[in-house]
């Protein structure tokens, strides 16, 4: 897999034709680089989400505990899936995601197997009704992107999206004394467009790549 030294030298060769590397001396330089490669990283978690892909995304684990609604086990969720499941013998129950507000149809000292949750503003998972007893519960979600900080770092996504990376890195690069929110715009629709393909390809849904 592709490491953070390898998109430097790509976006190098793109941005100068003296062969100039991205290094700590460079405009723009190493660190700059690698904070936008960290910014398009929760950019592009965050389109995955939108578009209910699994890439970016893992599968968290909690046990409940009789009289326990509140679980601060998945504390790196980004964006929760819509929907986790109850582990049975033999099946799965459907546990879907709510809203806070949706706690006011339920009596607080109701406890009965879950059928809901919501994150709360502290990222706890909560379980509506109480848990009444010890279920295993599994919630898909998109975690926060682990921040890379050295060239030796491997690149998210397993290098599906190494091109856009590029693409975005000399994008920025090449605007960076600019402050055009125009371009900001562009550059965003840019990244979207390109992730959207790869992602519907993925779904093996019939999509023109525009080549």
């Amino acid at each position: 897999m592709s490491t953070v030294a390898s998109i430097l030298t790509a976006v190098g060769y793109r941005l100068f034709s003296d062969g100039t590397s991205i290094d700590t001396t460079s405009e723009p330089s190493q660190a700059e680089c690698i904070q936008w490669i960290n910014e398009t990283t929760l950019w592009i978690t965050g389109i995955c989400a939108a578009n209910g892909s699994e890439l970016g995304r893992t599968t968290g684990s909690i046990t409940t505990a009789d009289g326990t609604a509140s679980y601060s086990d998945l504390s790196d969720m980004y964006i929760p899936y819509e929907k986790g499941w109850i582990v049975k013998t033999y099946s799965r129950d459907e546990i879907v995601l709510t809203t806070e507000l949706d706690s006011i149809n339920y009596d607080p000292s109701d406890e009965n197997e879950p059928e809901k949750y919501y994150i709360d503003g502290s990222n706890n998972v909560v379980f509506l009704p109480t848990p009444d007893d010890t279920y295993t519960v599994k919630i898909p979600y998109w975690a926060v992107p682990t921040a890379l900080t050295l060239t030796t770092d491997t690149m998210p996504f397993n290098g599906i999206f190494d091109n856009q990376y590029i693409e975005a890195l000399v994008l920025r690069a090449q605007n960076r004394d600019e402050y055009d929110l125009s371009f900001e715009l562009k550059w965003f629709g840019f990244l979207q467009d390109q992730i959207r393909q790869a992602i519907e390809l993925r779904k093996n849904i019939n999509v023109s790549v525009g080549l």
